[in-house]
This record gives C-alpha cells, sequence and structure tokens, in this order.
C-alpha cells in the first residue's frame, strides 16, 4: 500500500511541475480567462497532492499502530480528607482529623509477543509508607507471627497474569490475577469513581482490588461474559470485626498457603467495562486450611460471598450501584482460635460475624451541555453502607459497626488525563449514642497509556 500511495504522490508532483513549466511558456499568449482557468486547475492539483500525502501520513500511522505489541499504562491519586476519628471501640465522641494520603501510583506494562498471547503485569507503590512482611515462625515457642520491616515504601505486586486468546468467544488467564468479586476490580482507576477515594464499603467486607494467585477461563455467548475462577483462598487467622475476612488476604505474607482453593463464578450481561451491564459474581472456599497454626481448628471456616452490580450509562447520566452479603461458618470457633494465637493483635477479642453485607448506589449527572462548559465536569451523589457483624452465631449481633453515608460532589477534568474530585459526606451510626458525623475529602488523580 504504501510504494503504490508513493508512487502515485511522485506521479502527480511531476505532472503538477509539468503544468507550472506549462504556465510559464504560454503565459504571455493566454487571454486573461485561460490563466485564470489554469489557476484553477493548478489549485485543485495542489489539493490532491496534500490529500495524498496525509492519507499516506496516515496509513503509515495506521500501520505503526498495528505493529506495535506493547503498552505502558500508569494511574495514581493523591488525597486530602478531613473526617471522623474515634479513639477506641467504646469511644461515642468523634474527633475529626485532617488527613493528607499518597495514595497510590500504579505501573502497567502489557505485552503481545503474538496474536494469541498476552503478558500483563501491574506493580503498585501505595502511601508512600514503609512495607513490612508478615512470617509464621512454628519454632517460636508455640508457634508465632513475627513482622519484619524490609524497605522504605511499600510495594505490591498485584498482577502477574498470561492470557491465551483461542478466540473470539474463549480465552484463558493464569498467573496472579485479579478476582471479579464486585466492581472494585473494574473500575478502581480515579477516573472511573465518582468519590474521592475508592468505595470504603467494599473494603469493608472484602480486600479491594483482591487479587489471587490461580486461573480463570472466560467465555462469551451472545451477549454474556461468564468467568470461572480456581484461585488462592484467604487465611482466616486475620479475620477481624471490624473489615470480616478482608484482612485475611494473604498478600501480607511472604509466601501463600494454598491447601484451601477457592472457587469464583462470576456472569455479566453486557459489558460492564463500557458502562451497560448488570450481573453477579459468587466466591466459596474454606479457610482453616491455609491457617499456619491449624491444630486449635478443627473446622472448616467456608467462606461464601454472593455479589450482585450493575452499571447504566446514557449520554450524561451514569448509574454504578452493588450489593455484597457474605456468610462465615464455624465464625465463634475462629475467633476462639486467634484469642489463643501467639502474635495475632489487636482484636483478637472481638466476635467475627457469621453474616455480613455491604452496598453502594452512585449516580453522576455530566452537566456540560447543560452549563454550556467546555472541560468535563460531572456533579454526582452517592449512598453507602455496610455492616460487616450483621449477625454472630451464638449471640446479639452489636451494632457498632452498622454505618452508612451519603455524599455528593463534583469531578472537575481540565485536561483529558486528569481528575480534580471534591465531596462533603454525611455519615450516620446504627448506635444511637453515636451523632451523625460529616467529613470532607479532595483528590487528584491521573491516567495514562502509551
Amino acid at each position: 500500500m504504501k510504494p503504490i500511495i508513493k508512487t502515485i504522490t511522485s506521479f502527480i508532483t511531476v505532472a503538477l511541475v509539468g503544468h507550472i513549466s506549462f504556465f510559464q511558456s504560454v503565459s504571455a499568449n493566454t487571454t486573461e480567462q485561460d490563466t485564470e482557468s489554469l489557476v484553477q486547475r493548478l489549485k485543485e492539483l495542489e489539493r490532491k497532492v496534500e490529500l495524498l500525502s496525509t492519507k499516506t501520513v496516515t496509513a503509515q500511522t495506521l500501520s505503526q499502530k498495528q505493529d506495535k505489541n506493547w503498552q505502558i499504562i500508569s494511574y495514581g491519586s493523591i488525597a486530602y480528607s478531613n473526617a471522623p476519628v474515634f479513639r477506641n471501640i467504646q469511644d461515642t465522641d468523634a474527633e475529626n482529623k485532617g488527613t493528607a494520603d499518597l495514595e497510590r501510583v500504579v505501573l502497567e506494562l502489557k505485552y503481545r509477543p503474538s496474536d494469541k498471547w498476552q503478558i500483563e503485569t501491574e506493580i503498585e507503590f501505595e502511601h508512600g509508607g514503609t512495607g513490612a512482611a508478615l512470617e509464621y515462625d512454628g519454632f517460636e515457642e508455640f508457634g508465632e507471627f513475627e513482622t519484619e520491616i524490609e524497605a522504605g515504601g511499600e510495594v505490591l505486586v498485584e498482577k502477574i497474569e498470561f492470557k491465551y486468546t483461542h478466540n473470539d468467544n474463549i480465552s484463558v488467564k493464569f498467573g496472579h490475577i485479579a478476582l471479579p468479586v464486585g466492581l472494585g476490580t473494574d473500575f478502581h482507576k480515579p477516573d472511573q469513581y465518582f468519590t474521592t477515594q475508592r468505595h470504603w464499603s467494599e473494603a469493608t467486607l472484602i480486600p479491594q482490588t483482591w487479587h489471587e494467585t490461580g486461573i480463570n477461563l472466560l467465555t462469551n455467548w451472545q451477549n454474556f461474559h461468564l468467568q470461572t475462577l480456581i484461585t488462592t483462598g484467604l487465611n482466616s487467622e486475620y479475620f477481624r470485626t471490624y473489615n470480616w475476612i478482608a484482612s485475611g488476604h494473604q498478600q501480607r505474607f511472604e509466601t501463600n498457603n494454598a491447601d484451601d482453593l477457592a472457587l469464583t463464578v462470576r456472569l455479566d450481561y453486557g459489558d460492564i467495562r463500557k458502562e451497560s451491564g448488570i450481573g453477579f459474581s459468587y466466591y466459596s472456599s474454606n479457610t482453616s486450611g491455609n491457617r499456619h497454626n491449624d491444630n486449635n481448628v478443627s473446622a472448616d471456616g467456608h467462606v461464601s460471598i454472593l455479589g450482585l452490580h450493575g452499571v447504566w450509562r446514557s449520554h450524561d447520566f451514569t448509574v454504578k450501584a452493588q450489593y455484597l452479603l457474605g456468610n462465615l461458618q464455624d465464625s465463634e470457633v475462629i475467633t476462639q482460635a486467634n484469642k489463643t494465637t501467639a502474635g495475632l493483635q489487636p482484636g483478637n477479642f472481638a466476635l467475627i460475624g457469621s453474616e455480613a453485607h455491604a452496598g453502594f448506589v452512585e449516580a453522576g449527572f455530566h452537566v456540560n451541555d447543560l452549563f454550556n462548559i467546555t472541560n468535563p465536569t460531572t456533579l454526582f451523589v452517592a449512598y453507602s453502607f455496610a455492616n460487616p457483624v450483621k449477625q454472630v452465631e451464638s449471640s446479639t449481633a452489636t451494632d457498632r459497626f452498622d454505618t452508612s453515608e451519603l455524599a455528593f460532589g463534583i469531578n472537575y477534568k481540565p485536561v483529558k488525563n486528569i481528575v480534580i474530585k471534591s465531596q462533603f459526606a454525611i455519615q450516620q451510626y446504627a448506635v444511637e449514642a453515636i451523632d451523625d458525623t460529616s467529613s470532607f475529602g479532595i483528590s487528584v488523580g491521573y491516567q495514562f497509556s502509551i
């Protein structure tokens, strides 16, 4: 294609030069009318040469894009918040504290060695803090957990994924991959959620942007998309009252125990990532087998999580919603076992919920056309709730952690790759002795790909 276009362009250029010479030779003998006609023909030829030149450059650009087999993606955010802080679980009078957080800087690398294969890695730098690794020392008295400071700056490898695409309907991912429970794995970049920070309600129940080592079979049929995963499971030694199973994520350990594996199934109708679809997810796994000190737990500690989610977008209006309902069997046994395991503190005295739930709905209205604004601007409202101790096995559940929040705010993009957010929120608590609180937040995020 390129040689042909080049030849045609050269031919027209030569012809144009010939026409110019011709004009010069006959200019003395032509009438004014003939001259004007020749000038118009000259301008037409110049336009055709310019058009062919543009097409040649476009063809070269498209060819380069088709030949490119790699991609670099990066995103990150910085946030300031003034939010209520309780000194301890008995405190009923919160005090607002201002905090600034370098939330994360993420670097993703994608490489496609062939039409069928793709390799993807993701490295996340969080909070600019100090990283620490947790390991289990079985030779220390009766077994003990030890924390080791390893480096300045917390660094997480969130993904090392190998993907094989058989055809448009069947593909498989394996390695350290995202677990598609909740919308957090789909909408985790700063421009993909309206609130100034990722949804706290999801983080109250499960690991946010959950990732495990395993395999994912993806199948498509018409507008249905099914994912079936077998991955590493959770460790119940770190289940807690305030965030249910979220802290049982084994990323805190140097190696992951894999005696108890997890099954995850997710079915979507439509395209969730393009903000038009609905679906559900189901997670199932035992957790006691992944304990380091498992001689004091004879029960399975089975976890199941049902998730419902949906996204809808029109020209100026976007709505996202999800609901998570979780169940933990043998929660009382796990609570008692954690009390007697050396190194597991604080919080071991508190009961772990046998049932927990959380959800959110957020709606954004793009006001550019309404107010004749050039840069993308969105007003939003979000309602979130979570209760990690909805029920307990053999006693009355506490309402202390039953919380909801109503937030209002704005998203503004001064340029395509930067989003500036602010929000005001009101928190409500199920405990009558705790008054409503309020918070304010600002964040700046970026995202780009090359």
